[in-house]
């Protein structure tokens, strides 16, 4: 049998005494070790944003946070596929380095003085200042970048005119998948700025494209279409009522809208009339309604017609004055009754009667005089009226009586002769309506003797009087 081992009083207090010491060793060790980890490094069982940097120390921890987020992916993906991949670093954003590092120490501080013993693990979400370089994110985010895949276009609304419906109506837009790198830039911003909220320094970003980064087209509801819309169709009714109403004494003829709407030219969104329509029917009125210058046919105080072409008495229309005024008319779109612009203008009218009952009749032929006003007759009296020789005879057509003058001296180097008249009512060439006190008698063929005047129609006193009380300047003549 062996001999049995004894572990005397004193061995034992020995043994125990190196328990004891290397258990406050250990015991030194371990809070040698809390301590500098606590006080010198950001501490034991750390992240930020999910990141560990457990016993690093700041410029260590720093660095670990500033190339995590650098290297950070962002994939970008278009209909359920990967089309493009790259970095937070390539895009231009970058931490601001000493904004970290104070924000980083004061955590460091913090720690430290509530260190504990037995560490638990906490994640931390401390602030942040955000660097971007503007020009290198848009040198990265251009369209070339995102995959080889055919793109349209988007299609802007539009509005149209629909010939059967006789009005502008709406196209609506098209959305197409053309990238616009603008939009592409603002949406990739707002994502990773969402992100950066909760996730600043997590897994990889994906940023899903769709039609918040394509090219947007009007839309058709936007106010600039609507407005147009109702502005065009606004203006293609303000042509379709408008009416001009041209008087004509008492007589009138219109221009009405639909007439105005077969002269519309529609091009795209332009809306006008066609001047050479305006014109033709300026034209056409001037056709109808000018009275000078063309033959005249007159219903004489005898009951027969007869026809003078030396016609300078009536109404002419000004076409080029009128067409500008009926363009600024329709361009109003407020209806108007209006005269036509002319040129040249008579008395008065009714319709295509110039004289409207108004006028002084002539017969050469009878030597007699009527004058009438508003269709009733004032007087009528026998006249001598200029020989009949080439050089003396009393011209035949229609004029307006240019003036009147009481009293008028007349003269005349070629004839010889310096005579005052009372009542003077030239009409052409020299020639007008006056008394002749030394005519002894009036009518018959006088006028055919040696009695016959220098082209004036010579009148007894008393009814010289009562046509030149009768009348003014512009009141019509008729000589056959």
């Amino acid at each position: 049998m062996g001999k049995k081992l004894k572990i005397t009083r004193k061995s034992k207090k020995i043994i125990l005494g190196i328990c004891v010491t290397a258990a406050l060793a250990l015991v030194v060790g371990l809070f040698s070790y809390i301590y500098v980890a606590d006080h010198n490094t950001l501490g034991r069982k750390i992240s930020v944003y999910g990141l560990d940097v457990s016993k690093l120390t700041v410029p260590k921890a720093e660095q670990k946070i500033l190339k995590s987020f650098q290297n950070r992916k962002v994939v970008f993906q278009e209909d359920g596929a990967e089309v493009y991949e790259t970095t937070l670093g390539n895009l231009g954003y970058s931490i601001n380095a000493d904004d970290l590092r104070s924000q980083l120490e004061d955590l460091r501080k913090k720690r430290a003085a509530d260190r504990h013993l037995l560490a638990t693990q906490e994640d931390y979400k401390i602030q942040y200042q955000l660097n971007k370089d503007e020009n290198q994110e848009k040198s990265v985010l251009v369209s070339g970048n995102f995959g080889d895949k055919e793109r349209t276009a988007s299609v802007d609304a539009a509005v149209q005119y629909d010939e059967k419906q006789k009005k502008y109506v709406m196209v609506n837009e098209t959305q197409g998948n053309m990238i616009d790198e603008a939009r592409l830039k603002a949406y990739v911003d707002q994502t990773l700025d969402s992100v950066f909220q909760t996730d600043l320094l997590g897994d990889d970003v994906t940023v899903t494209m769709g039609t918040e980064v394509y090219q947007l087209p009007v839309s058709a509801q936007s106010e600039e279409m609507q407005n147009k819309l109702t502005n065009l169709n606004a203006r293609l009714d303000t042509y379709r009522n408008m009416t001009v109403t041209y008087t004509f004494g008492s007589e009138t003829e219109v221009l009405d809208g639909s007439t105005i709407d077969s002269w519309l030219k529609i091009d795209g969104e332009n809306v006008s009339v066609d001047q050479n329509q305006a014109k033709a029917y300026v034209e056409n009125l001037a056709t109808n309604y000018n009275t000078i210058y063309v033959p005249r046919t007159f219903h004489t105080s005898y009951g027969s017609d007869v026809t003078v072409s030396d016609n300078e008495y009536g109404f002419q229309i000004d076409q080029e004055g009128e067409l500008n005024q009926l363009l600024q008319d329709l361009e109003t779109g407020t209806p108007v009754t209006r005269d036509p612009v002319y040129s040249i203008a008579g008395m008065q009218r009714n319709g295509r009667d110039d004289l409207a009952g108004s006028y002084i009749e002539v017969s050469l032929d009878n030597q007699h005089l009527w004058l009438y006003k508003d269709g009733a007759l004032v007087t009528e009296t026998d006249i001598v009226s200029g020989a009949p020789t080439p050089e003396r005879e009393t011209m035949r057509g229609a004029w307006p009586i240019a003036y009147k003058a009481s009293p008028y001296t007349l003269t005349s180097d070629q004839y010889g002769y310096n005579t005052t008249v009372t009542y003077w009512m030239p009409f052409v060439y020299g020639q007008g309506l006056h008394d002749a006190t030394w005519q002894s008698s009036f009518g018959g063929n006088r006028y055919k003797s040696g009695a016959g005047s220098h082209g004036c129609v010579n009148l007894p006193k008393d009814q010289a009087a009562i046509i030149y009380n009768a009348i003014d300047g512009g009141y019509p003549i008729i000589i056959y």
